[in-house]
């Protein structure tokens, strides 16, 4: 959703009128049109099963009521309104549940978790079936795999990789920031340092990965003086992490560093000689990309999307699903240097670009000739 709203002023510029339909909004309301939908403020994680709810009820009111049809183009994200044209993908809940079950469960919450993606799969199968359904966007081609065996034959599927925003994340911004981010967090010259970055989920990013594969680098005899940088997450969850790491990793707070939440990701991450990542499932990680942007290397598994990104022994290397091997990687990648790797931001666009790809789309569906003999633009809800 951050990438339809990052583009939504060149869609205005070209003609389009835009209306949302959502539970809440901090867009401008002079220049988007809005159908805000009544939600109690207690719904936390169930507030996208209750947006795909009531969207799908207001859109069988107006087609009781035959209501025109709000817009020339809708689009939606997967999984909310089953009467849209296009449907981005950024996540498979159904991939997803597999790996859980993989993974296994330790604890109720993770249950409760496995409970909303059964539902959020649900609603993900209903759109792909949908007869109003033309047109997917995923994401990554691994992704758009998934979806071809699962869609209505007669739906195209198209490939839209995530964008990143090029006036924060670039090598000038690294360059400037290392050095100041390193002093405040208190690194030294010789420390080679790894960022991971995540709000939540830390489990299914393969932070314990990252965790004991760098206790292990730690211990080994070459005692390389590694750090672990952690970006992101809500009070709650780190204090929960940290408690674990307490238990199992005596001494942590020696090398590994907890930011919590930051406006500035771009800072943190220019402190980083590498970016870790074993994540065991992503669509394309917009944390990869941001990382990629700013020239740091990429050490990821083989997840959704990383395929967009990573160029092994050109901007990063693959790792596996274990401590031990991600152990040996790493260290290899010490031996290497950080300055082999080469800056490549693989298949990501930019914001500029990302919305002249959405504009060709779009104009696909409803040609600016088109719109402009109708005197009302076009619509994309």
């Amino acid at each position: 959703m951050r990438q339809l709203l990052q583009a939504l002023p060149e869609l205005r510029a070209a003609g389009w009128k835009i209306r949302v339909w959502c539970l809440r909004s901090d867009l401008p309301r002079d220049s988007v049109e809005h159908v805000i939908f009544p939600a109690p403020r207690w719904l936390g994680p169930l507030a996208l099963i209750y947006f795909s709810v009531i969207v799908n009820l207001y859109g069988f009111w107006r087609w009781l009521t035959r209501r025109p049809r709000p817009a020339d183009v809708i689009h939606a994200t997967c999984g909310t309104y089953l009467g849209a044209d296009i449907a981005t993908v950024q996540f498979v809940n159904c991939v997803w549940l597999r790996m859980q079950f993989r993974l296994g469960f330790s604890g109720f919450k993770e249950i409760a978790k496995f409970f909303l993606h059964c539902c959020g799969a649900i609603f993900e199968r209903l759109h792909w079936w949908s007869p109003s359904l033309r047109l997917v966007l995923p994401v990554s081609d691994s992704v758009g795999d998934e979806v071809r065996r699962r869609v209505r034959r007669a739906v195209s599927v198209e490939t839209l990789p995530n964008s990143y925003d090029e006036t924060r994340f670039n090598p000038e911004v690294r360059a400037q920031k290392r050095e100041p981010e390193r002093e405040k967090f208190g690194f030294r010259a010789e420390d080679n340092v790894f960022v991971f970055v995540s709000l939540g989920h830390h489990k299914r990013k393969g932070f314990w990965l990252v965790v004991e594969a760098l206790a292990r680098v730690r211990r080994s005899p070459s005692q390389q003086p590694v750090r672990f940088l952690v970006v992101g997450g809500l009070p709650k969850t780190l204090a929960a992490l940290q408690s674990r790491l307490d238990r199992e990793y005596g001494g942590w707070r020696e090398w590994i560093t907890f930011t919590g939440q930051r406006s500035d990701v771009e800072h943190c991450l220019a402190a980083a000689d590498a970016f870790l990542y074993p994540s065991y499932f992503e669509a394309f990680c917009i944390a990869e990309i941001e990382a990629a942007a700013l020239g740091i290397p990429l050490l990821l598994t083989r997840h959704h999307g990383s395929e967009m990104i990573l160029d092994p022994g050109v901007n990063g290397l693959w790792l596996d699903f274990d401590p031990a091997a991600i152990a040996m990687t790493i260290q290899s990648f010490l031996k290497r240097g950080a300055s082999s790797f080469r800056h490549s931001t693989g298949a990501a666009l930019t914001r500029n670009g990302y919305a002249a790809r959405l504009l060709a789309i779009y104009d696909r569906f409803v040609p600016a000739d088109d719109r402009e003999a109708e005197k009302n633009g076009g619509g994309a809800g």
